[in-house]
């Protein structure tokens, strides 16, 4: 087993998204572009190549554990507007198919709605004023979005099926640089998300007043 800390733009970091929350009723800490990776709302949880492409989910192996916590932001919605970060979710990896279309027939068969970031006909992104808008690319529309990680998808098709240990995506605690600096001795980078070791993780959820029981690992 293996835990992995990653991190995620909500869709409550900018003016657009926390309108999306209003209109739409969302939560805030949901994943905010047009195909949520994750997909934190979904009952078995889910992370695919959309975001990090080579750099996370086709190196994630079953029972491995996946800490999210947020980019760094002023969200908007807390007193202070401070710029801070929240941890959200603490997932096991419970299941790796080869493809989407794989995964879908798993969500299907057992009943279950399928994740937002499940690229199959009949499953769309979101539209535009559902999310918090581009971060970094220069799309012009919702089609050129979805496009793009419609390209990523081919490319690297692996999707990873999680269950909740942890998930707060209505109030979650708050995680500051020196909570950080306290556990790790830095800021770690989630650009390609870093194995964290058992220890730190502990240090984490009490830190954060967390209670999760991580799975024995099998003897």
């Amino acid at each position: 087993m293996t835990i992995k800390l990653n991190s995620y733009r909500p869709l409550c970091i900018s003016e657009q998204g926390r309108e999306a929350i209003k209109k739409y009723g969302f939560p805030p800490f949901i994943d905010s572009s047009c195909r949520r990776d994750p997909d934190l709302e979904n009952e078995y949880p889910s992370t695919t190549a959309l975001c990090r492409g080579e750099n996370f989910a086709p190196k994630v192996n079953v029972g491995d554990i996946i800490v999210y916590m947020t980019r760094k932001g002023d969200y908007g919605i807390y007193s202070d507007n401070q710029k801070t970060r929240v941890l959200t979710a603490v997932l096991e990896v419970v299941e790796i198919y080869k493809n989407h279309e794989e995964a879908a027939k798993w969500y299907e068969e057992h009943g279950v709605k399928l994740p937002n970031n499940c690229i199959v006909p009949g499953n769309p992104p979101y539209e535009w004023d559902q999310t918090a808008g581009i971060n970094g690319k220069d799309f012009k529309n919702v089609k050129d979005w979805d496009a793009f990680y419609r390209e990523r998808t081919e490319k690297i098709p692996v999707f990873v099926r999680c269950r909740k240990l942890y998930c707060n995506i209505e109030n979650p605690p708050f995680l500051s640089n020196d909570q950080l600096y306290s556990i790790f001795g830095r800021v770690p980078s989630t650009q390609t998300p870093p194995a964290i070791s058992a220890d730190h993780f502990e240090k984490l959820m009490k830190l954060l007043n967390i209670e999760v029981k991580l799975p024995s690992e099998p003897e």
